[in-house]
Parts: structure tokens; sequence; C-alpha cells
């Protein structure tokens, strides 16, 4: 579009100038001072080399500190109990699992504890170590019954099947040592 074309809308002066004093050229009324048109930042095409750039999926998501803690505490249990690193191991996962589930999410730090206890105890079971929810219930020093009923909300939230270990089998197995 030619300058001689353009007309000040707000005056209809037909007196427009290139006022190119700032990075972005303009047409400008001489006679209002009125901007008629903006130019673009760049009009010609500059050759230079192209940079890709590649936006990440996922971010590095750091663990929350009560899960920190809490696989902390899973260790220092196993530890406490001189299990092998398998149960620990099995322990910690089931830690993990659970604290993502939203019934563990927002709960007091005990119950945290308990759950702490209660992943090292039914990885125990599954391996066939005998461990007794009282020693569990000492360790973490909570009642039976919290021990119990976060054992058998995380059982039911896993989808685990554990074995049910009686008294004699924890005796024989003493006795065996």
């Amino acid at each position: 579009m030619s300058r001689s074309a353009l007309s000040c809308p707000g005056c209809g002066s037909s007196n427009i100038i290139d006022d190119d004093l700032y990075a972005q050229s303009q047409l400008v009324c001489v006679d209002c001072g009125a901007v008629v048109s903006e130019g673009s930042l760049a009009d010609e095409h500059v050759e230079g080399s192209g940079v890709n750039f590649v936006r990440a999926t996922t971010s590095a998501k750091k663990p929350c500190p009560n899960l920190i803690k809490g696989l902390q505490r899973v260790k220092v249990i196993c530890q406490t109990l001189r299990v092998h690193s398998g149960i620990e191991n099995l322990s910690q996962s089931h830690y993990q699992q659970a604290y993502q589930h939203d019934s563990f999410i927002n709960v007091s730090l005990q119950k945290k504890d308990v759950l702490a206890g209660c992943c090292v105890l039914v990885s125990c079971r599954l391996l066939n170590w005998p461990i007794t929810m009282g020693t569990i219930g000492c360790l973490v020093d909570a009642d039976l019954e919290m021990v119990g009923a976060v054992y058998r909300e995380m059982v039911k939230i896993l989808n685990i099947v554990a074995p049910i270990i009686s008294v004699t089998d924890v005796m024989e197995a003493h006795v065996q040592e």
C-alpha cells in the first residue's frame, strides 16, 4: 500500500510520513500526529541457523518430604527386624504404592507411620518371614486396632493376598533359629 493512497482517519489529511525513529516503523499523519499504520517488526527475511526447541512432556517430580520420611521409616523398621533386602525392597515398593492412594494421602503422620509398619508386615508374610502384628504395633507405637485397620485397608487397596500366619507358625520359626 503506497503512502499517497493513505489518508488520516482522524483529520483526513494525506500528508503522511514514514516514521522509523524506533525499532518498529510507523506511518504517521504530519498534521495531527495520529498513527495511520504500524509496520511489522521484521519486514525482511534474515538467513540464519534454526534452533529446535523440544518441550519436555514430563517434569522431574520430587517426592514429597513425608514420602521420603515414610520410606526411611520402612527402612528403619526392616533394619530393626533384621530382615533381608528383598523384604525391605518389597516393603518400600508397597509403601510407595499405598502412599499415592487417596486413602493415605491426607491422613495423620501416625497413620502414615503405621502404614510403614504394615507394609513391612505384609512383605514379611508374603516372603514367609515370621512377624506378628503385635511386633509391628510395638515398633510403630500404635495399638493393635489401628494397626489392624490400616493393614486391612492397605491390603484391600493394593489388592494383596497375604497368607495368614498363626502363632504356632511364628513359634516354630523362632524355635528353629
